[in-house]
């Protein structure tokens, strides 16, 4: 399980970190939204959460579709076929862009009908449905941002995610204090200022990351602006075959938290705010070892691009080691201190009581969450995006099942759906460990894994 050079570790840290980095300050950007909107009123709270679930759902199956193009690149690039990792590259730009204004059409007219399918009513409805067609403006053009950032992650050059996502992010924050307060003469636009400053933010950091794929010595090929608007469908479709099945992974994963979301609201109004608060808090360790599991996919996927197959499963053993110490330090603080940050985000005593058992539990959730996550990466890197599929489909069956009847048969509520999550991540992160190790099916000796 050791890695042979030091080199190789100083690959994982390379593009692990950047990536880290980015998704932390995104992500602290976003907590950072619902801290100011929250002291000012805690109904903003289930409005984001309202929003947020099911508008992510959308953007992140979108986002894993673009897998496909990543573990394309990455392989092109560990056969030093940089002609090939070019004209998939160019060819994702045009079709991914297509889809991205359709997204965007989608969230702009249809918003209210979306959350009224959920439960959403009342003044938490109007809200949530003003701020999701400021921050739906940004689909528009999202298609670039994560072509962009899926060639950058598949050639293993991840510093200028970082760098625009820390712009962005700072950026995000500055224009929050802005326009959520009203300050320097301007008008105190509440949770619709938030959702402008998220706006703002986010187009520039398209402009910026769009721009670093131009910039000399990211990447190892140059792409031509004239061949984005001749796209080859061929290339397209060859990328799509492979991350389509991550996206629709991505979107039961997604659907599941769609039908908690409807039962969350089945519960009491403000069970939403409570769930996606402490979602929220949660997220902060997984992102770090996240940086990990996509820096396993690319090194694996330039290994596999190679036919190294043991450097291949020794880098994930070597990430996984990683990430699971990350995830052992987390979980106690979220075991000793959960009050504390809580705290941090509303003062309200109900969100409180109600939020601090949950993140406690969550802390025990990482570990699971750990080995599912970056196991499962290794396994996309490999071109076999369906094995992942099947396991959400199981994941999204047992968590929607489960979670239903410990919430109306046996009134666990919120506690009743975490221990359902942890069961859940648990089985699925120790399967998958064992069809990366093994090279096949764990339940049945079929062939094993090769590209």
């Amino acid at each position: 399980m050791k890695l042979k050079n030091v080199e190789e570790r100083r690959m994982v840290f390379a593009i692990a970190l950047p990536i880290m980095v980015q998704k932390l300050t995104h992500h602290f950007m976003l907590l950072i939204d619902r801290a100011f909107v929250g002291n000012l009123d805690s109904r903003y709270l289930a409005a984001v959460g309202n929003v947020l679930i099911p508008y992510n759902a959308m953007v992140f199956s979108f986002f894993a579709a673009a897998t496909g193009l990543t573990v394309l690149v990455a392989q092109n690039v560990g056969r030093k076929n940089y002609t090939g990792a070019k004209q998939v590259s160019e060819s994702a730009f045009f079709y991914l862009s297509l889809i991205s204004v359709g997204l965007f059409l989608l969230w702009f007219f249809g918003a209210d009908l979306i959350f009224a399918l959920f439960g959403v009513s009342g003044e938490v409805l109007r809200y949530s449905a003003a701020y999701v067609r400021i921050v739906s403006v940004h689909l528009i053009f999202f298609g670039v941002e994560i072509s962009a950032a899926s060639i950058l992650q598949g050639v293993g050059i991840t510093r200028p995610i970082m760098v625009v996502g820390m712009i962005k992010s700072v950026l995000n924050i500055f224009l929050d204090w802005l326009l959520i307060f009203g300050h320097w003469g301007l008008p105190a636009l509440g949770l619709e200022g938030a959702a402008l400053a998220t706006l703002i933010s986010s187009l520039i950091g398209v402009a910026l990351l769009f721009y670093s794929l131009f910039l000399p010595g990211n990447l190892p090929f140059r792409l031509s602006l004239q061949a984005l608007f001749h796209p080859k469908w061929r290339l397209f479709r060859d990328a799509a075959r492979i991350g389509i099945p991550s996206g629709l992974e991505i979107l039961l994963y997604q659907s599941g938290n769609l039908v908690l979301v409807r039962l969350l609201n089945y519960i009491d109004p403000l069970a939403i705010g409570v769930y996606t608060l402490v979602i929220g808090v949660q997220t902060l360790p997984v992102l770090i070892y996240m940086g990990f599991a996509k820096a396993t996919m690319t090194m694996v996927g330039q290994y596999w691009g190679e036919g190294k197959y043991a450097e291949a499963k020794n880098i994930t053993y070597y990430s996984l080691k990683v990430a699971m110490k990350i995830s052992v330090v987390c979980g106690l603080v979220f075991l000793l201190v959960p009050g504390f940050l809580v705290r941090v985000f509303t003062p309200d005593p109900v969100f409180l009581t109600r939020a601090v058992p949950l993140l406690r539990i969550a802390g025990v959730l990482l570990l699971s969450q750990t080995l599912n996550i970056v196991a499962g990466h290794a396994i996309r890197a490999t071109g076999d995006t369906k094995w992942m599929l099947y396991s959400q489909i199981y994941g999204t069956a047992f968590v929607i099942g489960v979670s239903s009847f410990l919430i109306f048969r046996l009134s666990w509520g919120l506690i009743g759906i975490y221990l359902t999550t942890i069961l859940d991540e648990f089985l699925r992160g120790s399967v998958n460990f064992f069809r990366f190790s093994l090279g096949r099916n764990p339940f049945r000796k079929n062939k094993m894994i090769r590209p």
